[in-house]
């Protein structure tokens, strides 16, 4: 093998690896930020659950 082509492996090698490291990376963030987030969608939900019950009842 030529040195350019052997060159040209390693740098496609390191794209590689860098783009699979950036999306390994997003993506942990993106599930990381979802599990932060589910406490407090759940409170969300359960709140507007109860105000509709609330409401619900004084409607009555």
């Amino acid at each position: 093998m030529r040195l350019d082509l052997v060159l040209r492996w390693i740098v496609i090698a390191i794209v590689i690896v860098a783009v699979v490291a950036l999306l390994d990376v997003i993506l942990g963030l993106v599930v990381g930020l979802a599990w932060a987030a589910m406490p407090i969608l759940i409170i969300l939900f359960v709140v507007g659950v109860v105000v509709r019950i609330i409401g619900g009842r004084r409607s009555l």
